[in-house]
């Protein structure tokens, strides 16, 4: 080894200069990295199912907002674990949206409890329910005894002069059977749609308009209740009679008035004038989403008697040429699915006390949607009530139809007019008399339609500037389902008030949930308005890994001794063995 005191001035004069350009390559590759890193954001998710990956869209609607949005999270304190890891899912979430708009994302979290004055929090739980925040109740066993604890799991978002509320539970939270992990989990999966679809309501300018068209019977407004309340997060709702007024879809000068129309159960004729209407709207290319019963059955009467007559109902609603031309009919038979509901049965002897017990009740259908189409795709369960088989017809011009929901393999088509009779729940059915194949019950078609009435219109109102007439539409969608009761959520009466079940609540057990209707519908109507981000978002599943109670209680002294105790262990085990070998190593020399 060479001494540096033996170099020769020059010599030394080359090496510092040596070392003078490596310290300044060095400068430049670090300046280079934190100027690249600065600029370049990327997150890498390791989870199975990139739970922390945020969509596409989601970053666009973060990155190009207008101004500030500012989220209150009422999630702080102290919390129950569960609620604990609510938070900290909404704080990754945030934080990932801040990531992407640092001055545009601002948030809170405050603790609507903190006040040790039990009047103050009243107040405050008070003024947070009013405005629909909904508290969840914890009971908790103290010394004093039970206490009672109230949880918002919530968020009050702020945008310029709008402010809207979101609750991250679903409808379903009040039902005392569903776990907390379960609620939690749900929302976890929901966290990023919710706060998308509740950005998005609040800047936008002009929101989607969806509209019920109402006036032909069938269905009350509150019997769509619990449906309007949930495309009221996302989208201007309203009910309207277009009552054979010309222009009540379709402004002359402005287009289309609403961006998707909703026809649930129409039980009344549609007159040719109201048809027309509705023919233009679809002309001009509006999306419409049809939930129609062809087959009249009357339920309540079984209560009284022990059959009912289901009745054909096509002429009376005055439908079939204009489904046919757009591509689609609906049959008048009624459908039997060995995969179905349950009704309760009274199966107490006669002159005894009644008692019920469900039995399952072939005319109502349980569909599992088919997972090959954005709009079922990770639907879960859906109920109908009497549903039809529906066929697709050739058009004239060209529509592309795709079969949305299906029953089982195990189901069949009854003519009718037939008897409906309570008698075959005491009939074993016969696999074989079912096994036919699965039916068809909804459609989405898309493409070009025709209108129904190219020359059928005279001269003097299709040549008409005012009423601008078109024979064909521009490029649009709708869709057909042969069942009008899968939107209808079920009433009951309290005292003098009406009060809604939550969509696929069942009517007679309330531990009985389908939650396939109420997704169907929503990813229904994202669809026809365009909003395919909502509809992945809202598909999105997380598994749920609960620990095991029991076995945590069982060994929680030994988890202890294995989170606490073994790894001071092991570092001083390594300790001492690095010090014996070192020891060694130099004791040698």
């Amino acid at each position: 080894m060479v001494d540096i005191k033996q170099k020769t001035p020059l010599e030394r004069k080359q090496l510092k200069r040596w070392q003078l350009g490596q310290l300044a390559v060095a400068i430049v590759i670090f300046a280079l990295l934190f100027f690249v890193s600065s600029r370049l954001f990327f997150r890498i998710d390791l989870t199975e199912e990139n739970r922390f990956t945020i969509h596409p869209s989601t970053k666009s609607s973060v990155q190009n907002l207008e101004d500030i949005v500012f989220l209150k999270v009422y999630l702080d304190g102290d919390l129950p674990s569960d609620f604990k890891e609510l938070r900290q899912s909404v704080l990754d979430i945030l934080n990932e949206f801040r990531a992407f708009a640092p001055e545009k994302i601002q948030f809170d979290f405050v603790n609507p409890s903190e006040d040790p004055d039990q009047n103050v929090r009243r107040e405050i739980y008070k003024d947070l329910i009013k405005k629909g925040l909904q508290p969840y109740t914890i009971r908790t066993e103290e010394k004093d005894g039970i206490v009672q604890k109230y949880v918002f799991p919530s968020i009050t978002i702020n945008f310029r002069e709008k402010q809207i509320h979101v609750n991250l539970f679903s409808n379903s939270a009040d039902d005392p059977n569903i776990p907390l992990a379960q609620l939690v989990n749900g929302a976890k999966e929901r966290l990023e749609y919710t706060l998308l679809n509740a950005i998005r309501s609040i800047t936008m300018k002009k929101p989607t308009s969806i509209t019920f068209l109402d006036g032909w019977g069938g269905l009350e407004p509150i019997e769509t209740y619990d449906i309007a309340v949930a495309l009221a997060e996302m989208y201007s709702v309203s009910y309207v009679d277009i009552d054979e007024k010309v222009f009540a879809l379709v402004d002359t000068l402005q287009g289309l008035r609403y961006d998707a129309v909703i026809i649930a159960k129409p039980y009344n004729k549609i007159s040719d004038k109201n048809k027309y209407i509705i023919d233009q709207y679809v002309m001009n290319g509006g999306k419409i989403l049809w939930l129609l019963d062809y087959v009249d059955v009357n339920m309540d009467s079984l209560s009284n008697s022990r059959t009912t007559t289901a009745m054909p109902r096509s002429r009376e609603l005055n439908l079939d040429d204009m489904l046919f031309k757009w591509g689609v009919r609906i049959n008048t038979t009624i459908i039997q699915d060995l995969q179905s509901a349950s009704i309760p049965i009274n199966t107490a002897m006669a002159g005894a006390e009644p008692q019920f017990n469900p039995v399952k009740w072939v005319y109502f259908p349980v569909v599992l949607p088919l997972a090959d189409h954005a709009i079922t795709k990770l639907v879960g369960k859906i109920k109908t009530e009497f549903p039809s088989s529906l066929d697709t017809i050739p058009t004239a011009t060209k529509v592309d139809k795709k079969i949305l929901l299906k029953t089982s393999e195990y189901s069949r088509a009854i003519t009718t007019p037939t008897i409906i009779d309570l008698d075959i729940i005491n009939k074993r059915p016969n696999p074989s008399t079912f096994k036919s194949f699965p039916i068809p019950i909804a459609v989405l078609l898309e493409g070009e339609f025709e209108s129904i009435f190219r020359h059928r219109i005279v001269d003097e109102i299709s040549k008409n500037p005012l009423f601008r007439f078109k024979e064909t539409s521009k490029k649009t969608a709708m869709i057909v389902v042969s069942d009008g009761d899968i939107i209808k959520n079920y009433i009951s009466k309290i005292e003098r008030n009406i009060v809604p079940y939550p969509l696929g609540a069942d009517k007679w057990f309330k531990n009985v949930y389908y939650n396939g209707n109420k997704e169907f519908i929503l990813n229904a109507v994202n669809y026809l308005t365009n909003d395919n981000d909502l509809l992945v978002l809202r598909g999105r599943k997380l598994k749920l890994r609960l620990l095991d109670r029991t076995k945590v209680v069982k060994e929680r002294l030994n988890w202890q001794i294995i989170n606490v105790v073994f790894p001071p262990v092991l570092i001083i085990l390594i300790g001492i063995i690095y010090g014996y070998f070192r020891h060694r190593k130099y004791s040698k020399r």
